[in-house]
C-alpha cells in the first residue's frame, strides 16, 4: 500500500478479514491437498514428533518382518527334514524287522558248561520200620521133649525129616562126637543136629537149627519157611506124645524184583537166615538181599539206613515191590526208577539263568512236588528254557548254549553252583558265524544303504544358510532393539546323532544284535517326534510373533496418523465456508468502496 494513502475503516476492516480468509483458505488447502493436518512441528509439535516416533517404530518393525518369515522357512524345512528322516528310520525298522523274521544261518556260540559231572541216575528205596512190621512167618520144627529123651534106651533110634532128607540119630551110654550121631543127653543130641555130618547144620549147608526148647528138650527148626519137619523113631519107651510138629505158615511176602531176577523174603520171630531169605531185624534183611539173586547176579544193593534198608541200583535200574509185607513197609506196587543222584542228593535252593533282559529261570533243587534231585528230571528242567539251549550233556556236565549273543547271568545257591561246577556272574558269548544267511546279510547291506542316505538327508535340510538338522542355530529377533528375540537350538541329526551305526561284518546273522538294532531304531524315532514336537512348538511361536508384530505395526500406523491426519469432510466444509466468506468479504469491500466513490461523485 502506498504511502500516504488512507484507507476507511470499512474498506480495512474487509481487507484485513480477506486476508484472514485467504490465509485460512491456504491452510485447508494444503490439509486437503497432503491429507494431514500436522503437516510440520509448526502445525503441532507434539502431535508432530509423538507421530514420527510411532510412525518411526513401525517402519523398523515392518523390517523385521522380513527376517521373522525367513525363520518360519527355515523351521519348516527343518520340519520337512525330519517328516523324511522318520520315514528313512521306518524303512531301516522294517528291514531290521524283516532280517529278524529270516531263517537264521549257522552260527555257534560260546557254551557255558559247568565243571563237575553230575553221576547217572540210580534208583533208591527205603524201607519202614523192618522189625516187627507185617505177619511173622511160623518156621517148621519138630520138638523131642525132655520126657522122651529120659524113656529112650541104649540103641534107639530118632530120625528128623526134613526137605525129604532125613537124618537118623542114636542113643548112647554116653554123648559121643559131634559127627558120630550117637547122643546121650539133649545137648548131646542138638550137637549132633547142628552139625552138618550127620546132621542138618554147618558152614554154608544151614537147613535147619536144633537148640533146647526151654524144658529140657530139644528143637529142630527148618530154616526154609517152605519146608516141613517131621519124624520117626524107633524105641519100646517113646511115643508120639513125646514129640510135637510143628507145620510152617508163611506170613507176610516182601517180593523185589530188578525186572531180571525176583526174590521173595520173610519175617520170621527167630532163627533167621539170610540164605533161605527170612529175617528177623534190618540187618537180617539186608543180608538177605546181599546173598541172593538180586545182589549176587542182578544190580540191587541193600544197606542198613536205622531201623529200615536202603535198596538201591545204578544205572537207570529200576526195583518192583510187591506182597503184602511191600505194602506194610510203604511201598507201591509199580516200579521204582531214575529217582535218586548221589550228585544232586541233598542240594536245596535255586540255579537261576537269566538271558539278556528276558524273565529269569529259576530252577529248585529239594525232594519237593515239582522240585529237582535227579539228573534226568534236571535236564528235562533245563530242555524247557526256550531262550537258551540247556541241557545235561552226555558227559553228565551241566551245558548251557547260547542262541544269542545276548549276556547270561548264572546265580543262586552258592552250594548248588559249587555242585554243578559253574560260576555265579554274566558271561556275553562269542558268535562265530559259520555259514552266513544270504538273506540277512542282503538285508544288512541295504541297512547301511539307509544310514548314508540319513546322513545325506540331513545335510540337505537346509536354508538360506541355516541347517538346524546339522547342528546351526537361528536367532529370531522380535523388536526393533533386539532385547525381544529367541534361540532356537539346532540338533545334529545325521546317523551318528541319532545313535545309529553301521552293522559290521556279519551282525545281522545274531539276532541279539539285530534286536539291539531295534532297541536303538524306537529310541531314535522318539527322539525324531520329541524334536518334531519342539520344531513345531518353536514354529508356532514364531507364528504367533509375526502375527503379533503385523498387528503391533498397523496399531502403531493408526495411532501415528490419527495424530496428524485431517478430516476431509470437515476439511472440505471449512474450505467451502471459507469461499463463501471470502465472497462475503469482497462484497462488503466493494459496498465500502462505492461510498467513497460516491463523495468523488460529489467533486464531479
Amino acid at each position: 500500500m502506498a504511502s500516504g494513502i488512507i484507507l476507511s475503516a470499512g474498506v480495512r476492516q474487509n481487507l484485513l478479514s480477506l486476508q484472514n480468509t485467504a490465509s485460512l483458505m491456504a491452510t485447508t488447502q494444503n490439509r486437503l491437498a497432503t491429507g494431514k493436518k500436522v503437516n510440520s512441528a509448526l502445525d503441532n509439535p507434539s502431535n508432530f514428533f509423538t507421530s514420527q516416533s510411532l510412525s518411526d517404530r513401525a517402519t523398523d518393525l515392518n523390517a523385521l518382518l522380513d527376517s521373522i518369515g525367513q525363520a518360519q522357512q527355515t523351521l519348516k524345512a527343518a520340519d520337512n527334514g525330519i517328516t523324511s528322516l522318520t520315514n528313512l528310520v521306518q524303512s531301516a525298522k522294517s528291514i531290521a524287522t524283516q532280517a529278524l523274521q529270516s531263517a537264521k544261518g549257522t552260527v555257534n556260540y560260546t557254551n557255558i558248561t559247568g565243571s563237575v559231572a553230575i553221576a547217572a541216575d540210580s534208583t533208591k528205596i527205603t524201607t519202614g520200620t523192618v522189625a516187627g512190621t507185617g505177619v511173622a512167618t511160623t518156621l517148621a520144627s519138630t520138638t523131642l521133649n525132655s520126657a522122651g529123651i529120659g524113656q529112650l534106651a541104649n540103641g534107639d533110634t530118632v530120625t528128623f525129616t526134613i526137605n525129604g532128607v532125613s537124618k537118623t540119630f542114636t542113643k548112647a551110654a554116653a554123648d559121643g562126637a559131634a559127627t558120630s550121631a550117637n547122643f546121650n543127653t539133649a545137648a548131646g543130641l542138638i550137637a549132633e543136629l547142628n552139625n552138618a555130618t550127620p546132621g542138618f547144620g554147618g558152614a554154608g549147608a544151614h537147613v535147619a537149627v536144633a537148640a533146647s526148647d526151654g524144658a529140657g528138650g530139644v528143637t529142630l527148626t527148618s530154616l526154609d519157611p517152605t519146608q516141613n519137619s517131621t519124624h520117626s523113631f524107633v524105641s519100646a519107651g517113646l511115643t508120639a506124645g513125646n514129640f510135637t510138629d510143628t507145620a510152617a505158615v508163611l506170613g507176610d511176602a516182601l517180593t523185589v524184583s530188578d525186572g531180571t531176577f525176583t526174590h521173595t523174603f520173610y519175617r520170621v520171630a527167630a532163627n533167621a537166615d539170610a540164605t533161605d531169605g527170612t529175617y528177623t531185624s534190618a540187618t537180617d534183611l539186608a543180608n538177605a538181599i546181599q546173598a541172593s539173586n538180586l545182589h549176587t547176579s542182578g544190580v540191587i544193593t541193600a544197606a542198613v539206613n536205622g531201623a529200615g534198608v536202603d535198596l538201591t541200583t545204578p544205572n537207570n535200574g529200576s526195583i518192583t515191590v510187591t506182597g503184602a509185607m511191600g505194602a506194610a513197609l510203604g511201598f507201591a506196587t509199580t516200579a521204582y526208577t531214575n529217582n535218586f543222584n548221589t550228585t544232586l542228593n541233598g542240594l536245596a535252593g535255586t540255579l537261576t539263568v537269566q538271558v539278556g533282559a528276558d524273565a529269569v529261570h529259576t530252577v529248585t533243587f529239594g525232594t519237593g512236588n515239582g522240585q529237582i534231585h535227579t539228573r534226568s528230571a534236571l535236564n528235562t528242567a533245563l530242555a524247557a528254557f526256550t531262550d537258551i539251549t540247556g541241557s545235561v550233556d552226555s558227559s553228565g556236565h551241566v551245558n548251557l548254549a547260547p542262541t544269542t549273543s545276548d549276556s547270561v547271568t548264572v546265580g543262586g545257591t552258592p552250594a548248588n553252583l559249587t555242585a554243578l561246577g559253574l560260576t555265579a556272574g554274566t558271561t556275553t558269548p562269542t558268535s562265530t558265524v559259520v555259514t552266513p544267511n544270504d538273506t540277512r546279510a542282503n538285508l544288512q547291506t541295504q541297512y547301511n544303504d539307509l544310514l548314508t542316505q540319513i546322513d545325506q538327508l540331513a545335510k540337505d535340510a537346509s536354508y538360506n544358510g541355516v541347517n538346524l538338522l546339522n547342528g546351526d542355530n537361528l536367532k529370531v529377533t522380535f523388536n526393533e532393539n533386539g532385547s525381544s528375540s529367541m534361540t532356537i537350538i539346532g540338533v545334529r541329526f545325521n546317523s551318528t546323532g541319532l545313535g545309529l551305526s553301521a552293522v559290521s561284518g556279519t551282525g545281522f546273522q545274531d539276532n541279539a544284535v539285530i534286536n539291539t538294532t531295534l532297541g536303538t531304531i524306537n529310541t531314535t524315532l522318539t527322539t525324531l517326534r520329541a524334536q518334531g514336537s519342539k520344531f513345531g512348538s518353536n514354529l508356532t511361536t514364531v507364528q504367533t510373533r509375526q502375527d503379533f508384530t503385523k498387528n503391533m505395526i498397523n496399531t502403531l500406523q493408526v495411532g501415528s496418523d490419527n495424530l496428524v491426519l485431517a478430516d476431509t469432510n470437515e476439511e472440505g466444509a471449512n474450505m467451502l465456508a471459507l469461499q463463501t466468506r471470502q465472497q462475503l468479504s469482497t462484497t462488503a469491500l466493494s459496498l465500502a468502496n462505492q461510498a467513497n466513490q460516491a463523495v468523488l461523485r460529489l467533486f464531479g
